[in-house]
C-alpha cells in the first residue's frame, strides 16, 4: 500500500510539474457554452492570453503586429515544458536540418505542427475551436495532449483574419434576439456586402500566401518562414448544405508533391475518420478542394516540404448559430465546432504518430534540390537591362518566399526555353542578369515559382493554372538545364544624374518604363510638383527618348526655389529611377520642350464604385492599388448611393468587375459625364453592362449556333463543361505602345486571363491591347477556339473624355506586377 501511495505521488507530482495549474475552459472563461454565440476576437484573444499568463511553462505567445484595422496578430506556442524551455533552439535545429541555417544539424526535435483557423473571416467556426484546442492542449488533461506533446510543438494561429472575423461577429450579433432564428428569410442568414470572407482592403488571403500583397499575409509567413513547419493545417467552412470535407485531397495534385506527402493525406483520412464514424457524421474526401494553385494555406507549406491540408465544415457566414439544411436537419454552431475539433485533434494524434518518419522526410525535401537541382529546368535567368525596376520588384518577393538568387557578374551565354517564343535555343548572359536556380534548400518551391508551364494531370482545378513568375513580373527570361550561378552582390538599381556643374536645370526627364515611374508620379503629383509628358519621341543631350517621357520643368514650380533639384532629386530617389537633367529646352531631335506635344499631367480626383453587385476581392484589388501600392487618394462610393452622387466632382472614375444593373440607373447620365472629360475605367464584367448601349462601341460578337451533341451524358456535364471555361492562363497581349494607355511597354505584356473573351474590335476607338498567344495554363477547347481575333484593352474617345475597357484585369489578386504601370495609365495618362 505504502508503495501504491508513493507512485501515486509521484504521478501527481510529474504531471504538475508537466502541465502546472489547472486553468478555466474557454466556456469558464467567457461565460457561455460551446457553440451558444459568436465571440469578438478581442474576447478570443483575451482567453489565449490568459493561458499563456497561467501556464507558461507550457504555452508561449508570439506577437505578430497588427492587421489594418489595428487588432492584433499572434502565434500560439504549446508544448512540453521541456519544449517550451528549449523553443528556440528547436526553431533554429530545424532551420539548420534543412539548410536554411548555418550550424551543426540535429534531427532529435519534435515534429512542428502549425494549425491556422479562420482565414476567411466569415467562416468563423474555426476560431471559436481554436480556443478550445488551446485548452486541450495546454491542460494537459487528456491521453491525447499528453501524446502529442511528448514529441510535438504546436503552433496556432487562432484567427488568421482578425478584421473579417470581427466584421462577420459584429453584424450576426447585431441581428441575433433572443434565440436564432432558423426561417430562410431572417436577416442572420443574408450577409450583407463585403461579407466578413475578406480582410479590410477586401483581399482573400487564402489566395495571397505566397504573394504576400496584404500586411496580414506578409506579418504571418515571415514567421512561418522562420519556423517551416513540418505539418499545416488549414481550417475553412463551406455550404451549410455540405457536410465535411477533409483529406485525401482532390485531384489534380501537383506533380511536386513527395511521396510522403501524398501517403500522408491518405494517412490524415484513417485517423479523422474514426471519430466521424463512430458519431456518425457525414464527411467525404477526394472532391472539390485540389493541391495545385501554389497560394493556398495548404499548397504554398506543401511546396515549403510540410504535410498541408484543408479541411472544410458546413456552414460559412449564412448558418448563423442553427441552419435549417436542404435535408430537414438543423445545422448547430455547437455541430461545426465539434467537427472541426475533432479533426483538429485527429491530425495532431497523426503527426504524433508519425513525427521521426516525417521529420526525416521533411529534410530530405530540401536536402536533394539543394545538391541535384530540381525540375527539368535548373536555371532560370532574367534579363536586367531596361527591366531594372521590374528585377528589383522580383528579388523583394523571393526575399519575401526566401528563394535565394544571384547576379551574373560577366557575360557568357547559355541554351534554354525562351519564355517569350516559348522555343528551345542559344541566349547570352549579360552583366547583372538575375539568376535564379534551383540547387537550393527551397529549390521545389522555385521550380513550381518559375517553370514556364506546369504539369496538370486534371484540368478539372480550383482556380487559376499557371503563375509563372517571369510573365507575371513581364521579364524577357530564359529557363536553361543547366546551373548558372552568379555572385549576390545587388547591381545599382538606378544612376541618378547630378545637376551640371554651373548650369542650371531647365527641366528634369524620366521615361515611363515600369510601375515605379507611376510612383514617382502619383508622390509628385501629391507634392503639388507640376509634371508634364511629351507624347513625341526626342533626341537631347545625346539621349533618344520614346513616347511618354515625364517633364519636371523648372517653369511652373518656381515655388520650389532653390530647392528645386533636390526635392525632385529626392522623391525619385526613392523609387530608384533615374533622372536625366536637362539644361535647355531645345532639343536635337524631334518636339522642343515647349511644344504643343507636351501636356500638363493634372492631379485626378478619383472614384472608384463598390458595394452590393460589385466583385468584392476586384474592389479590393483597385483600392489596395490606389491607397497602399500608388499611395494616392481615391474616394470610394457605394452604389447604393450612385446615383446621387455628382460625377462632375471627379475627373476619373472605376468600375471594378462586377454586376451593375442596380447601380447605374442610366448609362447616359455617365456617357454624359464622359463626354464633359470624365474618365470612365470599365473592368472585367462590367463591361457586359455597357456593352451595345446606345453610344457604346464596344461590342459583343455574335454568338455561331453550335451543334447540339447527341452522344453527352448527364453524368460527365461537370467534365464537358470544361471545354468551355478558362480557369486561369497566361496569355501575351499585343499592345499599340504610342497610346498613353500602354506608355512604358514594349510591344506586348503578359496578362492572366480568366474569362473566355468574345468582343468585336472597336471601329472607331483605339484597340491598345489584343489578344495574342497562350503562353501557360489550361484553356478549354471551345474557349480557345472562340478567342480569335479579340480585344483586351481599349479606348473610345466620347466628346472630351474617354471610356477605357479593361476586359481582364492588369493588376490581378495585386501580386501581377507587369500590369500596374497600366493601371496607373489609366488613371494619370489617357485623357
Amino acid at each position: 500500500m505504502l508503495n501504491i501511495n508513493k507512485l501515486a505521488i509521484c504521478l501527481i507530482l510529474l504531471s504538475s510539474n508537466l502541465f502546472g495549474q489547472a486553468i478555466k475552459s474557454p466556456e469558464e472563461y467567457l461565460g457561455n457554452s460551446t457553440g451558444s454565440k459568436f465571440h469578438f476576437h478581442h474576447q478570443l484573444i483575451s482567453y489565449v492570453e490568459y493561458v499563456a499568463a497561467n501556464k507558461p511553462e507550457n504555452v508561449k505567445i508570439f506577437p505578430l503586429g497588427y492587421t489594418a484595422e489595428g487588432r492584433p496578430q499572434m502565434i500560439v506556442a504549446i508544448g512540453s515544458k521541456e519544449n517550451i524551455q528549449n523553443i528556440e533552439e528547436i526553431r533554429k535545429s530545424n532551420l539548420r536540418n534543412i539548410g536554411l541555417l548555418d550550424g551543426v544539424k540535429n534531427k532529435n526535435i519534435p515534429a512542428i505542427a502549425m494549425l491556422s483557423y479562420n482565414v476567411h473571416g466569415n467562416e468563423a467556426v474555426s476560431a471559436e475551436v481554436s480556443v478550445k484546442v488551446v485548452y486541450e492542449l495546454a491542460s494537459g488533461i487528456s491521453d491525447l495532449s499528453k501524446k502529442v506533446l511528448s514529441n510535438t510543438l504546436v503552433l496556432i494561429d487562432p484567427c488568421v483574419n482578425p478584421d473579417g472575423f470581427d466584421r462577420y461577429s459584429t453584424w450576426y450579433n447585431r441581428y441575433l434576439g433572443s434565440s436564432p432564428d432558423l426561417h430562410s428569410a431572417s436577416v442572420e442568414h443574408h450577409e450583407p456586402w463585403p461579407g466578413g470572407r475578406f480582410n479590410h482592403y477586401l483581399f482573400d488571403l487564402n489566395r495571397d500566401i505566397a504573394w504576400q500583397t496584404q500586411k496580414e499575409t506578409q506579418q504571418r509567413i515571415k514567421f512561418y518562414n522562420s519556423w517551416m513547419p513540418h505539418l499545416h493545417s488549414d481550417f475553412h467552412e463551406m455550404s451549410p448544405n455540405s457536410t465535411y470535407y477533409f483529406p485525401p485531397s482532390a485531384k489534380p495534385f501537383h506533380e511536386d508533391l513527395s511521396l510522403w506527402q501524398r501517403e500522408f493525406q491518405e494517412k490524415l483520412g484513417e485517423y479523422n475518420k474514426k471519430n466521424f464514424d463512430d458519431k456518425g457524421w457525414l464527411y467525404y474526401t477526394k472532391e472539390n478542394y485540389d493541391l495545385f494553385y501554389p497560394s493556398y494555406g495548404d499548397t504554398y507549406p506543401s511546396y515549403n516540404g510540410a504535410i498541408a491540408m484543408t479541411f472544410e465544415q458546413a456552414g460559412g457566414g449564412g448558418s448563423g448559430l442553427s441552419f435549417m439544411r436542404n435535408d430537414g436537419d438543423t445545422l448547430t454552431l455547437k455541430d461545426r465546432i465539434a467537427h472541426s475539433y475533432s479533426t483538429s485533434l485527429g491530425t495532431l494524434s497523426a503527426i504524433s504518430d508519425n513525427s521521426q518518419k516525417t521529420i526525416e522526410e521533411f529534410i530530405k525535401f530540401f536536402e536533394e534540390p539543394k545538391n541535384k537541382g530540381y525540375g527539368k529546368y535548373k536555371s532560370y535567368v532574367m534579363k536586367f537591362k531596361d527591366s531594372e525596376a521590374n528585377i528589383k520588384a522580383l528579388t523583394e518577393q523571393l526575399d519575401k518566399m526566401g528563394i535565394t538568387y544571384s547576379f551574373a557578374s560577366k557575360k557568357s551565354s547559355g541554351n534554354g526555353f525562351n519564355f517569350q517564343n516559348q522555343k528551345e535555343e542559344s541566349f547570352s548572359i549579360e552583366e547583372n542578369d538575375l539568376i535564379v536556380n534551383s540547387f537550393q534548400p527551397k529549390g521545389v518551391l522555385t521550380k513550381i515559382l518559375f517553370e514556364p508551364k506546369s504539369y496538370l494531370e486534371d484540368s478539372n482545378t480550383y482556380d487559376i493554372t499557371a503563375w509563372a513568375l517571369p510573365y507575371a513580373f513581364d521579364l524577357k527570361a530564359f529557363a536553361s538545364t543547366q546551373k548558372i550561378s552568379g555572385n549576390d552582390a545587388k547591381p545599382v538599381f538606378s544612376q541618378i544624374s547630378a545637376t551640371p556643374a554651373g548650369k542650371k536645370v531647365f527641366a528634369f526627364a524620366s521615361e515611363i518604363n515600369s510601375f515605379e515611374s507611376s510612383r514617382l508620379l502619383a508622390e509628385l503629383l501629391k507634392e503639388k510638383i507640376k509634371v508634364r509628358i511629351q507624347e513625341s519621341p526626342f533626341k537631347a543631350n545625346g539621349k533618344s527618348y520614346k513616347s511618354g517621357t515625364l517633364l519636371i520643368t523648372r517653369k511652373g514650380n518656381e515655388g520650389l526655389g532653390e530647392s528645386f533639384e533636390s526635392k525632385v532629386l529626392g522623391i525619385a530617389a526613392k523609387y530608384s529611377l533615374n533622372l536625366n537633367a536637362l539644361t535647355s529646352g531645345l532639343v536635337e531631335n524631334g518636339p522642343d520642350l515647349g511644344s504643343g506635344s507636351v501636356d500638363i499631367v493634372k492631379p485626378p480626383k478619383i472614384g472608384i464604385v463598390i458595394g452590393a453587385g460589385v466583385t468584392p476581392t476586384a474592389a479590393g484589388d483597385v483600392w489596395h492599388f490606389f491607397d497602399k501600392q500608388l499611395e494616392y487618394p481615391s474616394t470610394l462610393i457605394d452604389g447604393s448611393y450612385f446615383s446621387r452622387v455628382d460625377l462632375w466632382q471627379f475627373d476619373v472614375l472605376i468600375l471594378p468587375n462586377g454586376s451593375y444593373g442596380k447601380i447605374i440607373n442610366d448609362h447616359k447620365e455617365i456617357t454624359r459625364w464622359v463626354s464633359d472629360g470624365g474618365r470612365l475605367i470599365v473592368m472585367e464584367d462590367a463591361n457586359s453592362y455597357f456593352q451595345g448601349k446606345d453610344g457604346i462601341e464596344l461590342q459583343s460578337k455574335s454568338k455561331s449556333d453550335k451543334a447540339q451533341d447527341s452522344s453527352k451524358t448527364y453524368g460527365a456535364r461537370e467534365r464537358d463543361a470544361i471545354s468551355d471555361q478558362i480557369p486561369g492562363a497566361i496569355y501575351n497581349v499585343k499592345l499599340d505602345n504610342t497610346h498613353p494607355l500602354a506608355y512604358g511597354y514594349n510591344s506586348d505584356i503578359y496578362v492572366m486571363v480568366r474569362s473566355v473573351l468574345n468582343n468585336e474590335f472597336l471601329k472607331n476607338g483605339w484597340n491598345v491591347g489584343k489578344l495574342g498567344e497562350h503562353m501557360s495554363g489550361f484553356v478549354g477547347n471551345n474557349a480557345k477556339a472562340s478567342m480569335k481575333d479579340v480585344p483586351v484593352y481599349g479606348v473610345q474617345d466620347i466628346g472630351k473624355g474617354k471610356i477605357i475597357y479593361m476586359l481582364e484585369s492588369p493588376i490581378f489578386r495585386g501580386f501581377w506586377y507587369g500590369g500596374k504601370l497600366m493601371m496607373a495609365n489609366a488613371a494619370f495618362l489617357v485623357k
